[in-house]
């Protein structure tokens, strides 16, 4: 699990694909920006938070969500981790809004296998 101080734990992102509710989006983006994102915050082993606006950009078609929130960890233990996120998720430490579109959340957890590769410049 996290320990305060120890640089040693595994790095992991949680990419989390959602929707709001139809016509609610602003009322979505306050409550995900402003609360939802503190709560995951607040849970140890939790690090940071990047918020996204999902695009068709790469020609591929619609996505069947329009936003992307990518999490940074630091555990040693994931599923331990995630237990503790489940176990706050609907009660007053991580209330879910009813602008969020129910049938749409998805969740992925990854773990680098490699170094970060950065472009060279031309």
């Amino acid at each position: 699990m996290w320990c305060p101080g120890r640089t040693n734990l595994a790095k992991y992102q949680l990419v989390a694909l959602t929707n709001p509710v139809a016509g609610r989006e602003v009322e979505f983006h306050r409550w995900y920006e402003e609360r939802h994102v503190q709560d995951l915050l607040a849970v140890p082993g939790f690090v940071a938070a990047q918020l996204f606006a999902l695009t068709d950009a790469t020609g591929q078609g619609n996505p069947a969500w329009t936003c992307l929130a990518v999490y940074d960890l630091e555990t040693d233990d994931p599923d331990a981790l995630m237990a503790a996120v489940r176990s706050r998720l609907g009660t007053d430490a991580m209330p879910v809004s009813d602008t969020l579109d129910p049938a749409t959340p998805t969740g992925l957890l990854a773990r680098a296998i490699t170094a970060r590769i950065v472009a060279k410049p031309a």
